[in-house]
């Protein structure tokens, strides 16, 4: 049965129409925090001691994440993670302080993000990857660790794949970042003016031509090794660094540097905000 006429327009003057709010033109702000990670506060035996462990993960990325929240409050990077930000920001002066934060942020969570506490096998289909760039895995950690030990300073060595599929090592210094345009190359330590990388005996051309090659344009980062000072001074000493970075091969976690391969046609998930 219809509504008669009268009682519609009384039910209509009894509720007016709703005022609609004007549409956000903005995405909400997303709050950067601490990220999860596998390990726990005891830290990871033989590489990082519980102390050294709250120096460079608990402290350091609590005090990453807090100040980079509070430089882009009310900013245009409202619910951008921090890889996001890093690229938007690399190439402009005047974001240095935005850029130094999200970069750090990222490259530590990423470092840490792939330990673990007891030893792993490497994976069979990363050995494959290895083996076919840079001979044997082998190579690959001498090459990894001469690149590292050249490097006066702080920063990072990665190890990424290339547009071509090919596995290549890179550095950055400070809080750099190896993505896309945003990646400023860095093949001469500009402190020693050495050649990273260059004091490693020439096992094969194969293995100059894997450090050495193009890496233009965009890269997937698989691994990377922290060789700033507070990461590994407070365990090993100021002569140290050899056994860090022995003690960090054996603490890799090789299921999440293989889950870390492009696969096609799923999207990048963000690792934190």
């Amino acid at each position: 049965m219809s509504v008669p006429l009268t009682l519609r327009r009384q039910a209509l003057r009894a509720f007016p129409p709703l005022t609609r709010k004007p549409p956000t033109l903005h995405k909400p702000r997303s709050v950067h925090s601490m990220p999860v990670i596998s390990l726990t506060e005891k830290g990871v035996p033989g590489l990082f001691s519980e102390k050294a462990f709250k120096t460079a993960w608990t402290d350091y990325q609590k005090h990453l994440v807090e100040k980079l929240g509070s430089v882009t409050a009310g900013r245009e990077f409202d619910g951008m993670d921090t890889m996001d930000i890093a690229i938007a920001t690399a190439r402009q002066p005047d974001q240095a302080s935005i850029f130094n934060y999200a970069s750090q942020a990222y490259n530590n969570h990423f470092f840490f993000q792939s330990l673990r506490s007891d030893q792993e096998e490497i994976t069979a289909q990363f050995k494959a990857y290895v083996i076919s760039t840079f001979v044997s895995v082998d190579a690959l950690k001498a090459e990894l660790f001469a690149t590292a030990n050249a490097m006066f300073g702080n920063g990072y060595v990665w190890l990424v794949l290339d547009q071509a599929g090919s596995l290549r090592i890179l550095c950055t210094y400070n809080a750099g970042t190896p993505y896309g345009a945003s990646y400023r190359r860095q093949d001469t330590d500009m402190n020693t003016g050495l050649r990273l990388g260059s004091e490693l005996p020439p096992y094969t051309s194969a293995i100059r031509n894997a450090a050495k090659g193009k890496t233009g344009g965009w890269v997937f980062p698989v691994l990377n090794v922290n060789v700033w000072e507070h990461a590994w001074l407070e365990d090993f000493g100021i002569l140290g660094k050899d056994n860090y970075l022995e003690a960090w091969w054996k603490h890799i976690d090789w299921m999440v540097v293989q889950d870390r391969f492009p696969k096609k046609g799923v999207a990048r998930a963000p690792m934190n905000k």
